[in-house]
């Protein structure tokens, strides 16, 4: 029955799928035998010689393959904006999945055998937020191929291996060279996460949820999203007293966290497998160090007047673990779609995924790729610096959860109504905004972090500033 319904489905979009506003072919002829795949820009040599090879080894295929590199943060806005000039097949990270779904600018992966690999290869972390609903059915729309997360880059000249486990070691290191521990690459609730997805080390316990349940059927539920527990409290808390010691935590400065780096402004930072190039030129390659975000000990002060926690509680920093996808555009011609699905299939399998990593450093996305990225290193193939980036990327997924925007509208709650800004006047203690009518006039007292995170709860959930904070908090938004 479902296999009859996927090849209903797929007929249906060969003869009626409208796009974006648009028509199903985007202006482009049934007899084009081009097909462009659009990947990140680090990798667009690497993916235009497997598709070389691949046409070269299926003469039978019928379709030339051209590959163009791309900023795939923005490949989801490009797509919206107008899909008829997007490729056919293109990468965007898991989280714009129920946007380009819903907008139907991406067709449903349909073909039987490329489901059951998908189904075969990735962890059930990332077969939750790669489907989306199409008229009241669930299907596939993005296929996973890499994986990423943060992790932390420290300067081993500066720092031990055994001080980089945690916040405290760090500080210690910092206070011996005149400086700051650890700073972001930026403000944003991505990067934030270290701190928000923060989890307890013997049980991975945390009381925070965001768009848990959620529905990404048109019409869906937000589903149900807290971060107002005393776990949460107690680490603003903590985090409001390392950045406010002479060697913790700081923002990047004006000339960037490169610079902070290179020129000693800052011992560590937390960033990802694309930060890795300008963190190995700050540093150098022999200087390098990679390891899991650290932990922290949760103080005295950090847990006064809260029940649910205690002194001594030790945490490790959190991320998004995510994964970014192969996904097929909705404009592209009908004739093509069975091609496109076989192109991904193979683009997307464990031995092209593997000649990625060597190639460009992507780290696999399917379940098992720490053996073959060990062996990699055993078989002198990779770097030290190369292997740890890898290797710790994989850790701090367990330490993590995909991003869980499963539509547009979460994805801008999220991240664009000013919940990050929350989080960081908190963290520098300041009154928010900075600018304009305050609405929390401070953010050190109990009172004013309770107001800051329900604040930040209420933007994720309706996208707006609450008109009054309920009293006592704290209060599901």
């Amino acid at each position: 029955m479902k296999k009859l319904i996927s090849l209903l489905l797929a007929a249906c979009m060969v003869l009626t799928l409208t796009a974006c506003g648009g028509g199903g072919g985007g202006g482009k002829k049934p007899e084009d035998t081009k097909i462009v795949v659009w990947v990140g820009e680090e990798s667009a040599e690497f993916y235009q010689k497997a598709c070389d090879d691949y046409v070269a080894a299926h003469p039978d295929f019928g379709y030339t393959i051209t590959v163009k590199g791309m900023d795939t943060g923005a490949v989801a806005g490009t797509v919206t904006n107008d899909p008829s000039a997007a490729a056919d097949i293109f990468t965007v990270a898991h989280d714009n999945i129920g946007k380009l779904a819903a907008t139907q600018c991406a067709k449903p992966i349909t073909d039987e055998s490329l489901i059951r690999q998908v189904k075969a290869d990735n962890p059930a972390s990332f077969q939750n937020v790669i489907y989306s609903s199409l008229n009241g059915q669930t299907y596939l729309y993005g296929v996973p191929y890499i994986s990423q997360a943060l992790f932390m880059y420290y300067n081993k000249d500066k720092v031990t291996e055994q001080q980089a486990e945690s916040f405290e070691g760090l500080r210690e290191a910092a206070k011996a060279a005149g400086t700051k521990a650890i700073t972001v690459t930026g403000d944003d609730g991505f990067n934030n996460s270290f701190a928000l997805l923060a989890t307890r080390v013997s049980d991975h316990a945390t009381t925070v949820k965001i768009y848990q349940g959620a529905d990404a059927a048109s019409g869906g539920s937000k589903g149900t999203s807290y971060c107002q527990g005393d776990d949460t409290v107690a680490i603003v808390r903590w985090l409001q007293e390392y950045a406010a010691d002479p060697n913790g935590f700081k923002w990047a400065s004006s000339d960037g966290w490169e610079a902070d780096l290179k020129n000693g402004g800052a011992l560590a930072v937390i960033g990802g497998a694309w930060h890795y190039n300008s963190a190995k030129a700050a540093l150098s390659e022999t200087n390098l160090g990679i390891a899991l975000i650290p932990t922290f000990t949760l103080t005295a002060a950090a847990c006064e007047g809260l029940s649910d926690v205690k002194a001594g509680d030790v945490y490790r920093g959190g991320t998004f673990a995510d994964c970014k996808v192969f996904m097929i555009n909705a404009h592209s011609d009908a004739s093509k779609y069975a091609a496109l699905q076989t192109l991904v299939k193979y683009l997307s399998s464990k031995e092209v995924q593997n000649e990625s990593y060597l190639n460009c450093l992507n780290v696999p996305a399917y379940v098992g790729a720490s053996e073959f990225i060990k062996s990699c290193f055993d078989g002198g193939k990779v770097t030290e610096s190369q292997y740890m980036l890898a290797c710790k990327q994989v850790e701090m997924a367990e330490w993590g959860i995909p991003q869980p925007f499963l539509t547009g509208t979460l994805n801008t709650y999220y991240y664009s109504k000013n919940a990050p800004a929350v989080l960081r006047a908190m963290i520098d203690k300041t009154a928010y905004p900075t600018t304009g009518d305050v609405i929390i006039s401070e953010t050190e007292s109990l009172e004013g972090i309770r107001k800051g995170l329900y604040m930040m709860e209420y933007l994720w959930m309706h996208g707006q500033n609450p008109k009054d904070f309920p009293s006592p908090l704290p209060v599901q938004a």
